[in-house]
Order: C-alpha cells, then sequence, then structure tokens
C-alpha cells in the first residue's frame, strides 16, 4: 500500500470522474467557481446534450437559462447560524429583489463587522435549471461509478488468481491468496504493457527516416534480456546471499556457542531451513540499518547502489553496449 499509492490514484482518477459528470451535469461553476458559458446553455438537440459541452457548438436554436447565487467562497465565514448563505443575484451580482437585497446587507454587515474581506468571502456561481434533480443524478452516477469500480478492483484480481491455482491444484485456495497473486499479475501486465510502449516509442525515435526494427523482434530479445537479469537477481539475492548469510553466521556465532555447551555435536546443514534464516537475518540487518545513523559504511553501501542504479537507468534508456 505505501508502494503503490493508492490514495494518490484514487484522488486522480475521482477527480477527473467529478470534473466529467459536472461538465455533463453543467455543475461545474457550482462545484469549482468562475464561470463556464458553454454550461448556461440548454441544447435543443440530442447531439448538444451527448457531447462535451463547448463554445464552439452552441446552436443558435440553443436557449439560455438558469440563475445565478451569491455563495459563501469558503467554510470560514461570519454568519449567524440562523440566516440564509445564499442570494439570487443577477449575472453582473446584483441582487434580484428587495428580499435579495436585504440578505446581501446583513451578510456583508457581519463581514464588516468581523474585520474580513467581503470579496474574498464571497463568490458568484452558476446554477443550472432543476438544480436539485442535477445534483442528486450527479451523486447517483458517481455511487454507481465508484460501486462498479471497486467491484471490477476486487472481482478481476481474484478470478485471475483462482485462474492460476487452478494451474497447480485443484483444492479451493482463499480468496485472500487468490486476490494477492491477481493483483501481482495484474500489476505485471500494466508493467508489461508499458514497457512495450515504451521501447515502441524509442523504436521510432531512433529509427528516423531509415528502416526501423522489427517490434516484435525486439520484444522478444529485450524481454530475454529482462529475464535473464531478473532471474539473476532473484537467485542471487533471494537465494545465494541468504544461504551464505546464514551459513557465515552459523559458522562464527551459533556453532561455537553450541560446541561450547556440547562437544560431541555433529553439525549438520539443511539448505531450505539455512536459507529461510538467511532471509531472516538479511531482513534483521535491513531494519538495523535503516535505524542506526549514516556512517562511512552505510554511506559508501548507498554510493554503490545510486552508481549502480545510474548505471541501470543509463543502460535501459540508451541500450546495451551505449555507454
Amino acid at each position: 500500500m505505501h508502494y503503490f499509492r493508492p490514495k494518490r490514484v484514487i484522488k486522480h482518477v475521482a477527480t477527473y470522474v467529478w470534473k466529467f459528470l459536472s461538465t455533463r451535469f453543467r455543475l461545474t461553476s457550482y462545484f469549482f467557481g468562475g464561470r463556464h458559458h458553454e454550461e448556461e446553455y440548454t441544447p435543443k438537440t440530442w447531439r448538444g446534450m451527448l457531447i462535451q459541452p463547448n463554445m464552439a457548438m452552441i446552436d443558435a436554436e440553443d436557449v439560455a437559462d438558469g440563475s445565478f447565487r451569491r455563495v459563501p467562497a469558503t467554510d470560514n465565514i461570519a454568519l449567524p447560524r440562523d440566516m440564509r448563505a445564499t442570494v439570487a443575484v443577477a449575472e453582473n451580482g446584483e441582487p434580484v429583489d428587495d428580499a435579495a437585497r436585504a440578505l446581501m446587507a446583513l451578510q456583508d454587515a457581519e463581514a464588516n463587522k468581523a474585520k474580513r474581506s467581503i470579496k474574498d468571502d464571497y463568490m458568484i456561481v452558476y446554477l443550472p435549471p432543476s438544480f436539485r434533480y442535477r445534483v442528486i443524478g450527479f451523486i447517483t452516477l458517481l455511487w454507481i461509478f465508484g460501486a462498479v469500480l471497486i467491484g471490477f478492483g476486487v472481482a478481476l484480481p481474484i478470478q485471475l488468481g483462482r485462474s492460476f491455482f487452478k494451474l497447480f491444484t485443484s483444492r479451493e485456495v482463499h480468496d485472500g491468496y487468490s486476490f494477492i497473486i491477481g493483483f501481482y499479475l495484474v500489476w505485471m501486465c500494466y508493467l508489461f504493457v508499458r514497457a512495450i510502449d515504451r521501447l515502441d516509442k524509442r523504436r521510432q525515435r531512433r529509427g528516423g527516416d531509415g528502416p526501423r526494427a522489427d517490434l516484435y523482434i525486439l520484444v522478444v530479445k529485450r524481454g530475454l534480456l529482462w529475464v535473464a537479469k531478473i532471474t539473476y537477481m532473484m537467485l542471487s539475492l533471494g537465494v545465494i546471499i541468504p544461504i551464505l548469510l546464514a551459513i557465515v553466521i552459523d559458522l562464527y556465532i551459533v556453532l561455537p556457542i553450541r560446541f561450547t555447551l556440547d562437544p560431541t555435536l555433529t553439525p549438520r546443514i539443511r539448505i531450505v531451513d539455512t536459507w529461510a534464516l538467511g532471509l531472516l537475518y538479511a531482513k534483521i540487518a535491513f531494519h538495523a540499518h535503516r535505524i542506526q545513523p549514516p556512517n562511512r559504511i552505510t554511506r559508501g553501501l548507498q554510493h554503490v547502489s545510486s552508481l549502480l542504479y545510474f548505471r541501470a537507468s543509463c543502460t535501459d534508456f540508451f541500450g546495451p553496449g551505449r555507454l
């Protein structure tokens, strides 16, 4: 959850959907402020109702309707509890009748009494006709979209995870494991498609006007190279180094203590147990490294890792053999 940062993705998607629905319901001024003249007309054709509002698409038959309100521009305003916060005004901000003028005068008096700026506390927004029903429809569609998106986001990884486990066992696996495996499968598919797209764009930029390499062959070559690198990293960092680390700790720390307690002990090495202990030791060392203040050794390791990362990034960008 910390790596993928779902809050940022959810906020980006929610903002896009919110703005999209606001435009269709002509509520952009109400939600985000400002004047949006293309939303102040009611289209008379189905084409104008379905497409996104645009000033260039306004026909002579479209009718300018709706109303304007002076509303609070922030939640922190000087206003008594029983006083209304909105005032019906014209397009230029003038009250439409005496009651609205009196309410506006009371609001201005409260703002001056609290030594606040009336211009900063209030703003003029446009309200389309059937405003209440538009807000209800907006909330309903937003809820439906969120429910469908959440259901799809949960159901797709679970189905992929179930299909993955069916390849290896006929037993029913808990959906928690299916969801985790399915999530990583979806993530791998996304990374794979993104890598192919970046590779194709790089191929087109380097080709110029001359002949370009075949994308299929390029994907196979780079894919095999990537698989070889990942296999090497998994074997070295995930298997070999943990086993060697556990053996070193066992030989220099654990066995001398055990021989002191039992001189007749016959040492035995179990590879699987040693590998598991090595992973545990590496995890402990990693957390201990993060807790300790930086020193010469840690700075050296960080410098080496930065150089390796820079080397890998340049190799990925320029291609092998270009540095």
